[in-house]
């Protein structure tokens, strides 16, 4: 009676020992997307002015943090509060922050809204533009597109001041008026 236990418990302990080793041998691997240190899908981040108040959220389809503190973003929408009475929206295909920075980078059809006092709103476009929140400002060295009821504006470069809301296109503009 005892062999017999003891060939059974032989048994199952070898059983038990090959199946996990099997188990252990077939399991994948994880990783994460673009050799980062974390991801999240369908993130939401809230940035915060050196005096604690928000002064962007941010949503994107997936952000991805590396080792050395940077971040890229895809499918990108920025709500920017810049304590006035009014904000940005903009958007993009991608964006990162760079490693020691605080300031956004948005490439890939970038796109903003802005919503005036007199209820009219401010279309703008451009191929890459840099969100800094510490300095209150949006800019671009790209050409740029700038639409509200009455006026189109073109040229290159963009200062968008973030506590005044005021919108200036740098060089080479071009302004249409239109009924």
């Amino acid at each position: 009676m005892t062999l017999s236990v003891a060939v059974i418990c032989a048994v199952v302990v070898g059983t038990t020992f090959f199946y996990r080793s099997e188990i252990a041998h077939n399991k994948p691997e994880l990783a994460t997307p673009g050799n980062s240190d974390y991801y999240m899908d369908g993130a939401t981040v809230y940035q915060l002015n050196p005096q604690g108040q928000l002064a962007y959220r941010l949503t994107a389809a997936q952000s991805l943090h590396f080792p050395d503190d940077s971040s890229r973003f895809t499918d990108i929408h920025v709500h920017y509060l810049s304590g006035t009475d009014t904000y940005w929206n903009l958007a993009a295909q991608k964006g990162r922050i760079p490693a020691g920075q605080r300031n956004l980078y948005l490439y890939d059809g970038v796109t903003g809204q802005h919503p005036t006092a007199d209820g009219s709103v401010v279309h703008m476009t451009t191929d890459h533009a840099w969100v800094r929140p510490d300095a209150n400002r949006i800019d671009s060295d790209a050409a740029v597109r700038a639409t509200q009821p009455g006026q189109v504006l073109e040229g290159n470069g963009l200062r968008i001041n973030l506590k005044t809301n005021k919108l200036n296109i740098l060089n080479n503009v071009h302004v249409t008026y239109r009924q």
